[in-house]
C-alpha cells in the first residue's frame, strides 16, 4: 500500500501475505470499523509457495488490506521457509513496533504445522518483550506493547477469548479470495494452503464453530499469556 505510513493502535503480524486474513482478518475489520488504526506486517514475500510469485502476492496483499481496513502494510522481505529467531530478524520487528506504537501486537499461535508459523510467533515474542528494553538501541526510545494476541491458524486448541465477526464476516471472506492465487480455483486443488483440499471451506467451518461457542454466526479465538481482566462480570452475564 502507497498510503503514508502512521501511527496504529494495533499491529497484526504474519509469516506469508495471507496470515492474518486466515486467523484474524474479521477481528481486524471490526476494529477498523470501530475506528481504530490498524497495520498489517508480513515477514515473507510468500516466494515458496506453491502458487503465485511474490509480485502477484504483493499486489493481492495491498487488495486485501484495503477491503480489511488497514492503514498501511508492509513487508519485511525475510526468507520463506527459512524464518529464523535471530537478532537481525529480531531487530527489524523491534523498530517496527517502537516505529508504530500500537497497544495491541498479534500473531499465528506458537504450536502450528508450519514451522514458519512457529517461528513468527517465537520472533514477535521477543520483539514485544525487547522493544521495551530502554538500554536497546536507545535512540529509537523503548517502547512494549500492552498485550500480545494469538491467533490460530492450522491448529486450534484452548483460547482465551472469542470475538464476534458476524458482521464483519464478508469482508473477512472477500479479503481471503483477494489472494486469488492462494485460493482461486487453484486453491480448490488438493495441493493447497493449510494441508487442506478445500481451504475456504475449512476456514468458514473453523469459525462456525468459534462463534457457537459463544452464540453468534462467526467469531474468532485468540490466546492470551497473561490473565484476561474483566472489570464487571454482570457486564458479560448479567441479565
Amino acid at each position: 500500500m502507497t498510503k503514508k505510513l502512521e501511527n496504529v493502535d494495533i499491529i497484526a503480524f504474519g509469516a506469508h501475505p495471507d496470515d492474518v486474513e486466515i486467523g484474524a482478518g474479521g477481528f481486524l475489520a471490526k476494529e477498523a470499523a470501530l475506528g481504530y488504526k490498524v497495520g498489517i506486517v508480513d515477514l515473507t514475500r510468500g516466494e515458496m509457495g506453491s502458487r503465485g510469485n511474490p509480485e502477484i502476492r504483493a499486489d493481492e496483499a495491498d487488495r486485501a488490506a484495503k477491503i480489511l481496513g488497514a492503514v498501511w502494510r508492509q513487508n519485511l522481505a525475510m526468507p520463506d521457509g527459512s524464518l529464523t529467531v535471530d537478532e537481525e530478524s529480531i531487530m527489524k520487528v523491534v523498530r517496527v513496533i517502537r516505529k508504530y506504537k500500537p497497544s495491541i501486537i498479534i500473531t499465528p499461535y506458537w504450536d502450528d504445522r508450519h514451522p514458519d508459523h512457529v517461528r513468527t510467533s517465537q520472533l514477535i515474542t521477543e520483539a514485544h518483550f525487547k522493544a521495551g528494553l530502554k538500554k536497546l538501541e536507545p535512540i529509537d526510545g523503548a517502547y512494549r506493547p500492552n498485550i500480545i494476541l494469538h491467533y490460530f491458524l492450522n491448529k486450534m486448541e484452548n483460547y482465551s477469548f472469542i470475538v464476534d465477526v458476524s458482521k464483519n464476516y464478508p469482508q473477512k471472506m472477500e479479503a481471503i479470495s483477494a489472494h486469488e492465487s492462494q485460493f482461486g480455483a487453484a486453491g480448490l486443488k488438493p495441493l493447497a494452503v493449510l494441508g487442506v483440499k478445500a481451504p475456504l471451506q475449512f476456514i468458514e467451518s473453523r469459525d462456525k464453530f468459534q462463534g457457537a461457542q459463544i452464540g453468534v454466526a462467526y467469531g474468532e479465538a485468540f490466546w492470551v499469556r497473561t490473565p484476561v481482566p474483566i472489570d464487571d462480570p454482570m457486564k458479560i452475564w448479567g441479565a
